[in-house]
């Protein structure tokens, strides 16, 4: 039994107008459409985007992996709250989250005039920290594919939090950051962008990351940029969004592998990305990345990669640590 759940969540149009099927373990189950209390599987099913202000923004050597990334921020807290009897006053924060591309041919695309493929998202969701039959949070597994060719697999943790606990988490964060002068950590003077090419887009609006501030022997250090972004990286409540957290740690490895080995952003994508967010980033203090990139290698298809190491902080405080791989096309 396949049910469809329409083209929006909570009022907001997905990226590409997709498709959440439910795919229930026994028809007998969803009848009864109580909570679930083991394990879920979904696929979301739709196209690439045409359109977008940011996936769409580049070269388009290759589709956007932000694309499969930005699906899990679209529909997790929903697969929460609908499937597994969440309260809908409990946030869901992503904490950890990993991509990997498997068959990199499959995401090369014709061009920026290059018409949408079909590409479809397997999502298996199990239930973490069940107190009274409700989870106090999601693990996830996906496998992305492009064109009916399996492209990617990955997963990902969520968290809900209670409401409570939720306001006293975001008023710690902010009274630590209050409490300790000392440790502020700002940039000398005005930031100036990075190059748009040089991190894979064209538009200077989308470019979420500074020149670096330092580099040497392959460690960059750049900021982030808030003010003069596009609005697809605006963050309810005041907090970073995931979209700009991932966006600039996509584009921080980018520079990083061309300033260190010459890789050309324009035929260069993540093939691989895995981040854990530590805490809550606040608005309108600044945060750092740091960007350290491996030794050059060759991936198991000959193509040119480069390990990268992240770390975003705010006044010195971690608030994601992530790996990536760059790779370049032939």
């Amino acid at each position: 039994m396949t049910v469809d759940n329409g083209t929006t969540i909570d009022g907001r149009v997905l990226s590409g107008t997709r498709h959440l099927i439910h795919r229930p373990p026994s028809r007998a189950h969803y009848g009864l459409d109580v909570p679930s209390l083991g394990e879920e599987n979904f696929t979301l099913v739709g196209a690439t985007p045409v359109a977008h202000p940011l996936f769409n923004d580049g070269p388009a050597h290759f589709h956007d992996m932000q694309i499969a990334t930005e699906t899990m921020g679209e529909i997790g807290a929903f697969v929460g709250q609908r499937y597994y009897g969440v309260p809908e006053d409990r946030p869901g924060l992503f904490y950890r989250f990993t991509l990997n591309l498997t068959d990199l041919a499959a995401w090369r695309s014709e061009g920026p005039g290059a018409g949408p493929v079909p590409m479809a998202t397997r999502i298996r969701a199990r239930p973490a920290n069940v107190v009274a039959e409700v989870p106090r949070g999601l693990d996830f597994h996906i496998e992305v594919s492009l064109d009916d060719r399996p492209c990617a697999t990955g997963s990902a943790g969520l968290v809900f939090l209670m409401p409570r606990l939720y306001r006293r988490h975001v008023e710690h964060s902010r009274q630590a950051l209050r409490a300790a002068p000392e440790l502020d950590d700002a940039p000398d003077g005005p930031l100036r962008p990075a190059g748009a090419r040089e991190v894979g887009r064209y538009a200077g609006e989308n470019v979420v990351v500074s020149e670096p501030a330092d580099a040497s022997r392959g460690r960059i250090s750049t900021w982030l940029l808030g003010a003069g972004v596009s609005p697809v990286f605006a963050g309810e409540d005041g907090r970073l969004s995931g979209l700009h957290g991932l966006e600039a740690l996509r584009q921080a490895s980018l520079l990083s592998a061309g300033r260190a080995h010459g890789l050309d952003a324009r035929r260069s994508t993540l093939g691989g990305l895995q981040v854990h967010f530590r805490g809550q980033a606040e608005h309108g203090v600044p945060l750092r990345c740091v960007a350290v990139a491996g030794p050059l290698a060759q991936g198991v298809d000959g193509r040119p990669a480069v390990p990268v190491t992240l770390t975003l902080t705010q006044r010195r405080r971690a608030v994601a640590e992530a790996r990536t791989s760059v790779v370049q096309d032939y």
